[in-house]
């Protein structure tokens, strides 16, 4: 054995169809990009027994509900293709809980305004509220903007641009995150650690909170947390294909079928095929172990004779043999039952693809856009950071029939905060004005890559949020420099995220 190099670990993410069941990768683009601070906790709630045991210390703790959680961070970026989702747009997806990624680009129509796009007749209606475009004239330097509805031939823009766009200006490919108040989807976490040296696995995984960090001059990065129903370490699939056991002995030839599913470790599989074999007619005793130091099965009797027929059983095409380290070439004989059999090769948890990560580039915060106000405000308000946070309550639901004690989850409130920091400017009250008088505030945050001072298509995005209320306003001393500090919360917790 030999320590485990977390620096070559990979992370594949799946959205389940059925919360709680494992879905494997299915290929190279289910990979995303993995920062250091990536982890993944298995959890129990420990219950405590009253018993009295003629000592003072306390009786053995008994696990209770199993609760696993995971976090990290990825930086915020597109895909750096237009229209096509980013690698770990699923983890955005689940956080949000709904997503529409754009196949058509449309363009502009006559008699557009500073507030007001038109398209062709009945186009908007493939538009919606929330919804990203780049509006792609050199007149206007190619502005991202956020829109705040969208009907017929009009798309109605959360800030106005400088110039009313002409006609036949195209509008790019949104790929759109927005909230939903049900179905959120629940996710598959796939850690290969090393890529080899272990594999942990989580299911039935809620994104309860993604927060972006934009502070001038470091790097986009974005956080979430997720809680999940179950954890596995170094788990093992046993499939209709893959789970079957023939063998001979001294009662004759027999066969045993393995229950198909996931198992949480390979200590648990081998219980599994151990009881299978007990459960025949046999009547031979059989141990079935897992041995830790080698990553390798073994299989021992009670009897004189034992061959396992992994080649020439009548199950060899569904054998379990490839999932515990055998092979179907060949039969295991020779050696008698009381040695046993020991699998000729470990089983491997390497991730079965080689990942295929985002071209872009992570981006430093300069020369990005924040409005803040009024449709009217469309200046950059010079903010020296902003920070974005959607936070999801997640409610489990206790079963006395499931094997974690909880048989599912659901999100059943949202909150979205704000923040930011500027330097007082001498007259400006406007935001302490928008504080005290409650007045609803929207804001848009627009990141990404310009040439030429255009946005580049694929490679932009935008934080929108159409109305929040500042709730906390302070001025403090920054190196002898008048900053002021705000927060709000967004209302009906609504936002949306763009990627164009």
């Amino acid at each position: 054995m030999g320590s485990i190099a977390t620096r070559s670990s990979v992370l594949a993410i799946k959205v389940e169809s059925s919360e709680g069941t494992p879905v494997p990768p299915a290929g190279a683009t289910d990979y995303l990009a993995l920062q250091d601070d990536f982890e993944i906790s298995p959890q129990f709630d420990t219950l405590e027994s009253a018993e009295l045991r003629a000592s003072i210390g306390r009786a053995k703790p008994i696990l209770g509900a199993e609760n696993p959680t995971a976090s990290g961070s990825h930086y915020l970026r597109h895909s750096g293709i237009e229209g096509q989702e980013p690698d770990y747009g699923d983890v955005i997806y689940a956080a949000f809980g709904a997503r529409a990624v754009a196949g058509t680009e449309y363009d502009t129509a006559s008699s557009s305004t500073v507030s007001l796009l038109k398209v062709g007749s009945g186009e908007a209606d493939t538009f919606q509220r929330g919804e990203v475009v780049l509006i792609k004239d050199a007149t206007n330097g190619y502005r991202i903007r956020a829109l705040t509805a969208a009907a017929g031939t009009d798309l109605t823009l959360g800030f106005q641009v400088p110039n009313a766009p002409a006609s036949g200006v195209n509008l790019g490919k949104c790929v759109l995150y927005y909230p939903a108040d049900d179905s959120h989807p629940s996710l598959n976490l796939w850690h290969y650690l090393g890529n080899g040296g272990a594999l942990q696995m989580l299911a039935g995984g809620r994104v309860t909170e993604f927060s972006v960090e934009a502070s001038a001059g470091e790097l986009l990065n974005a956080s979430y947390s997720i809680e999940a129903l179950a954890y596995y370490f170094n788990p093992i699939q046993i499939t209709s294909s893959t789970r079957y056991i023939d063998w001979e002995d001294d009662d004759g030839t027999f066969a045993a079928a393995v229950a198909i599913g996931f198992y949480k470790d390979p200590h648990e599989l081998a219980d599994a095929i151990q009881t299978a074999m007990n459960d025949t007619a046999s009547t031979e005793v059989y141990t079935v172990t897992y041995l830790d130091a080698s990553g390798k099965f073994k299989i021992v009797g009670t009897g004189t004779l034992l061959t396992l027929k992994w080649n020439t059983g009548t199950n060899t095409a569904n054998s379990i043999a490839s999932k515990i380290g055998y092979s179907t070439a060949a039969d295991s004989s020779g050696t008698g039952a009381t040695t046993g059999y020991t699998s000729p090769n470990a089983v491997s948890w390497a991730s079965p693809y080689s990942p295929t990560l985002d071209s872009a580039d992570p981006l430093a915060v300069k020369g990005h856009e924040v409005m803040l106000g009024d449709a009217d405000d469309y200046v950059c308000a010079n903010l020296s950071s902003v920070s974005f946070s959607l936070s999801n309550s997640r409610r489990v639901t206790p079963s006395i029939c499931a094997e974690s004690g909880r048989s599912g989850s659901k999100i059943t409130e949202r909150t979205v905060t704000i923040s930011g920091t500027f330097e007082l400017q001498q007259h400006d009250v406007d935001k302490y004005r928008r504080f005290r008088s409650g007045t609803s505030t929207q804001l848009q945050y627009s990141f990404g890559i310009k040439v030429g001072g255009s946005w580049v298509p694929g490679k932009c995005g935008a934080l929108f949020v159409p109305a929040f209320v500042i709730t906390s306003f302070k001025i403090s001393d920054d190196d002898g420099v008048a900053t002021c500090e705000f927060e709000g919360e967004a209302v009906l917790a609504e936002a949306y995220l763009g990627l164009v």
